[in-house]
């Protein structure tokens, strides 16, 4: 479920999807031990300008327990190459906008990911992804 506050696409939608969207990577030194990815939707059929078409989360930092500072977040509405996105780039080393945080919660093979995130922009969204089985590639 993700939440915008406001703006054009003040709402909330629940998004889903039939692969497991998430997923921990390892990185070898000096990046951290591992990192967290979402990506859930993709181009569909109906690109209309109003619907949340897709929804991605990297967090370059998992083993943070807690409120996590550094991530880069991105909500697409409508054609996912001319769509409206929500971008916030909080990540070190890149070009940072936004604000927010993020917490990774395992839970057995599970995980549920919280999110607080105000766009480059100014828009803000929040939610809650629940992540059903989590694949380590």
């Amino acid at each position: 479920m993700v939440t915008v506050a406001g703006g054009a696409h003040a709402g909330s939608y629940l998004v889903r999807s039939a692969d497991t969207p998430c997923a921990i990577t390892e990185q070898v030194p000096p990046h951290p031990l591992h990192q967290f990815e979402v990506s859930i939707g993709g181009p569909t059929p109906n690109m209309d300008p109003k619907q949340l078409t897709q929804f991605t989360m990297l967090i370059p930092n998992a083993d943070v327990r807690g409120p996590n500072h550094s991530f880069f977040a991105s909500i697409t509405f409508g054609d996912i190459g001319h769509g409206t996105r929500y971008v916030a780039e909080m990540r070190p080393g890149e070009r940072m906008g936004g604000s927010g945080t993020v917490t990774v919660l395992p839970h057995g093979e599970d995980a549920t990911l919280t999110f607080e995130v105000t766009s480059t922009d100014g828009t803000s969204y929040h939610g809650v992804i629940q992540c059903a089985g989590v694949s380590h590639i």
